[in-house]
């Protein structure tokens, strides 16, 4: 009986050709930037080091089936973005890149078994809201030496992006397990400081038939 209920529904988890589907999905977003050319040491070469950084990702893709192993998708998704930087004493602390994305993920997807498919495509980004926050250590208005709050927006970096993104995914009943990675390809900023987005996604989605 179990294996007789998996099958019913393991039938039903692949779209039939010529079908097309309206996923919305949600889930998290690990993200964060290549090696940033911003150095603290006054008479060394000490860099700091990116760290990653947990944001939310959502939207929603259309799916065509056009053949029983092959779909094309197209879809909108927001995607909290940007990188932290690693604690540097009596430098700064808590310094975080926030970076908040529009991304239009164009997707092939190859079913290599059944309900399970690869993932490869491109990804345009518009930038929404671009905001940096943290602690200097720098002197305070009495003169002495401490930490300091600082917060604002970030006009650093630019508003078009562009990646390719790849992954996996497997499809259970109308449900949708997602990990995707995109590489960007673009430099971000508009100093050249040679700073390119990284992001790891892990969604659920839910599929409906049109």
């Amino acid at each position: 009986m179990v294996l007789g209920l998996l099958a019913v529904v393991q039938s039903r988890a692949q779209s039939e050709v010529g079908t097309l589907t309206l996923m919305p999905k949600i889930g998290g977003n690990w993200a964060t930037m290549t090696a940033s050319d911003i150095y603290y040491g006054v008479e060394t070469d000490e860099k700091a080091s990116a760290k990653s950084k947990l944001g939310f990702t959502g939207g929603i893709e259309a799916e065509y089936q056009l053949r029983s192993n092959f779909s094309l998708s197209a879809g909108v998704m927001y995607a909290h973005q940007g990188m932290a930087y690693e604690y540097v004493p009596e430098v700064w602390k808590d310094f975080k890149v926030s970076l908040d994305y529009l991304n239009i993920p164009v997707m092939a997807h190859l079913y290599v078994a059944p309900h399970l498919a690869i993932q490869m495509g491109v990804q345009p980004g518009f930038l929404l809201r671009g905001r940096h926050s943290g602690e200097v250590y720098d002197y305070r208005a009495d003169g002495t030496l401490g930490w300091q709050s600082f917060s604002g927006d970030d006009n650093y970096h630019r508003t078009f992006d562009i990646g390719i993104p790849f992954g996996l995914s497997y499809d259970i009943d109308h449900f949708r397990i997602e990990c995707r990675y995109c590489l960007g390809l673009y430099d971000t900023t508009k100093y050249q400081m040679k700073e390119r987005n990284r992001s790891l996604q892990l969604t659920l989605g839910y599929r409906f038939m049109l």
